[in-house]
């Protein structure tokens, strides 16, 4: 059965605390017109997710009211209906009204005491306005003859010049506030005209690397507001799964870049921290292993971590960290030695001698290895002509279902065990926490694959 060591990051910082204080309180009044004797919720968004804040019910007007003793943290909120979203919420002070209807909730919103929902709704319109001018132009296009398609054309052109133009000067005006920052935030870089080089080839990846280079241009790596938004946890994991070559080398560089950039803030940096090692220690890609290990080694085994992780959890993850780092992709494989299955005799991996040698570590009652055993045993009966030996360690201390399960399938490799009267380190030194892992390694025992 596969297990995995989780610290669930994602969970406990999901919980997002909100500092209760008697002398504080939120007061928030919403109509929707068209809505009437239902419940509604308040929901928060935060890192992927979103999160219900508080409930209400809806009047026979379409009146809400969300009120509390507390404080709530700054960010957007959602109105909730019968499970979907209704519309988006700058919160940036405690008390404020909005209003709207069922016919079209953004052209209709109307809004009281928030400044940031003034701005925020003043945005939303013109560019709802915007696109659908720009759809109605996509549809025409289709019909169209090459003189009225180049004419389209030009007035899509205007037409983004136009947004952009919007956009510079609301950022002018508004510098710092939360929808300035949300909308910055979700820009995407521009990318220019690819130079030509000095013998006047073109480079093909100019246009991807200058897109990586410049993708967070605008994002205000300060504003721990954006935590509360859609943007921050979407763009992080776009930069680390979609801009970086997946290979551990490269995701190492790139969440280093990250946290470097978050470096000053620390609500930030513990998210970021938190999600990208959750991430890591969770992943099944192969060499993936190294990333956690750098994270726990480079930051949490350093300190950076210590205001947020216990003396328990940091010792869970120094022993974690401390398993894996010998096991990682080019490392040389610890040694194994075990008895085979009279228990009569020592076998050890660094006794083979094999250019290439499969180590197998498997238990017999683990459903994974009852489908995955018989598959290796058909691959290293196509491969054993050619150099390839397979060491397999059974993970049970009782022999009798292992040597059944070694005769039912005829297992004609190494195979060995510990067993009553014997007990090896390599659960400990391989990290066993898991059954079935396989490792290949090269003729001088490194490690070159593993799953």
């Amino acid at each position: 059965m596969k297990k995995t060591f989780l610290y669930s990051f994602s969970i406990l910082l999901a919980l997002v605390s909100f500092k209760s204080s008697a002398q504080n309180k939120y007061k928030i009044d919403l109509q929707v017109k068209g809505l009437s004797d239902s419940v509604g919720y308040l929901a928060y968004y935060y890192g992927k997710g979103m999160y219900y804040r508080d409930t209400a019910n809806f009047d026979k007007q379409g009146n809400i009211q969300f009120t509390g003793k507390d404080t709530l943290a700054s960010g957007m909120y959602s109105l909730i209906y019968r499970s979907d979203k209704l519309f988006d919420i700058m919160l940036d002070v405690q008390e404020f009204s909005m209003s709207t209807d069922t016919s079209d909730y953004t052209i209709n919103m109307k809004t009281k005491g928030s400044k940031e929902n003034d701005i925020f709704y003043e945005y939303m319109r013109f560019i709802n306005t915007k696109q659908q001018y720009a759809q109605s132009l996509f549809k025409k296009k289709d019909a169209a003859d090459e003189k009225e398609k180049k004419e389209i054309d030009k007035t899509l052109t205007d037409t983004d010049t136009e947004v952009r133009a919007f956009i510079a000067k609301l950022h002018k005006a508004h510098k710092g506030s939360l929808t300035s920052n949300f909308i910055y935030s979700t820009d995407s870089p521009k990318v220019p005209t690819t130079p030509k080089n000095p013998d006047g080839s073109i480079d093909s990846t100019f246009g991807f690397y200058y897109y990586k280079t410049h993708y967070f241009d605008n994002f205000d790596f300060n504003d721990e507001r954006l935590l509360r938004t859609p943007s921050f946890n979407k763009k992080m994991m776009y930069y680390v799964d979609k801009l970086t070559l997946q290979d551990a080398d490269s995701i190492i560089a790139s969440v280093d870049y990250l946290l470097n950039k978050v470096k000053d803030n620390k609500t930030l940096f513990k998210f970021t921290l938190s999600q990208l090692t959750s991430k890591y220690e969770r992943s099944e890609n192969m060499g993936f292993d190294a990333i956690f290990v750098h994270l726990g080694k480079s930051y949490f085994m350093k300190g950076k971590a210590n205001e947020w992780f216990s003396d328990d959890q940091m010792k869970k993850m120094a022993e974690r960290v401390t398993a894996l780092d010998p096991l990682l992709i080019g490392k040389q494989a610890p040694n194994i030695v075990v008895k085979d299955t009279s228990q009569t005799k020592f076998l050890e991996l660094y006794d083979v001698e094999a250019e290439y040698t499969i180590l197998y570590i498997w238990s017999p009652d683990c459903g994974h290895c009852k489908t995955a055993t018989p598959k290796l045993k058909k691959l290293y009966d196509k491969m054993k002509d050619k150099g390839v030996k397979v060491f397999a360690v059974g993970n049970d201390y009782e022999n009798e279902p292992w040597i059944k399960f070694i005769n039912k399938h005829n297992l004609d490799w190494i195979n060995g065990s510990d067993g009553p009267s014997f007990r090896s380190n390599y659960q400990r030194d391989y990290d066993v926490f898991s059954t079935p892992q396989t490792y290949l390694l090269d003729k001088n025992k490194k490690s070159f694959r593993k799953k």
